[in-house]
């Protein structure tokens, strides 16, 4: 039986919160909204998200509160076998920055490496980029186009036909030649895509392990698309 975290109630959590119920997960929703779509989903509201380890199989349970705190509150106690990010904002890299504050050793976001990794990606790849907040989106989906509802992302994509490389694997590569230490976080599942909670954790692991005014780039990542944070660990 797997335990689940899901950040967001709303419509993409209920949607995700639903499936796994399905698949006997055990299920922590955490949404600041009491009124939010995946509540009616929980048998009941909890003020300590340690209590979803002993919830019974295919149950969910609430509990108000800001999605990344909670979590990173969590990961200081155990791991779950994994998260939903179900709110706006790049989960891996928010977590990130609020983990490093928790732990006195602050990152900040750097474009520096962002031109170095649009060289490393396929020129008709990249879809956003912005220098001030050290953010890459990639994706294999032209910008005009949108994926075909329940995608299984295939090798060959369905919506332009062409046979893909993998996106995270582009994405690790080109991380690989610009920064000093990575982190991509390759999703699962298909109609909500979730992050293994190991994965999660050998981020907080690399994340301590830079020196001063190292680089860390932080993605998340399915066959098709990415988001890319780069970082900066602060100098003394």
């Amino acid at each position: 039986m797997s335990t689940v975290i899901c950040l967001g109630g709303g419509e993409i959590g209920r949607l995700g919160v639903r499936s796994l119920l399905g698949d006997g997960a055990r299920v922590l929703v955490v949404d600041p909204d009491e009124d939010c779509l995946a509540r009616s989903l929980c048998q009941r509201r909890v003020d300590s998200p340690d209590k979803v380890l002993v919830c019974s199989e295919g149950q969910a349970l609430y509990m108000k509160g800001d999605g990344i705190d909670v979590l990173a509150d969590v990961l200081q106690r155990w791991t779950p076998d994994q998260v939903v990010p179900a709110a706006p904002g790049h989960l891996a890299a928010r977590l990130a920055m609020a983990w490093s504050l928790r732990s006195y050793r602050p990152i900040v976001p750097f474009g520096g490496p962002l031109l170095k990794m649009v060289d490393a990606l396929p020129a008709d790849t990249v879809q956003l980029i912005d220098s001030v907040q050290g953010v890459l989106a990639a994706s294999h989906i032209p910008s005009d186009m949108r994926c075909r509802e329940g995608c299984e992302q295939p090798s060959v994509c369905p919506a332009t036909g062409k046979e893909l490389t993998p996106m995270h694997q582009l994405v690790d590569r080109a991380l690989a030649e610009t920064v000093d230490r990575r982190s991509v976080m390759v999703t699962i599942g298909t109609k909500v895509g979730a992050i293994r909670g190991g994965d999660i954790r050998k981020m907080l692991d690399a994340l301590g392990s830079l020196g001063v005014a190292m680089t860390m780039g932080i993605a998340t990542s399915c066959r098709c698309h990415a988001i890319v944070n780069i970082f900066r660990s602060g100098s003394e």
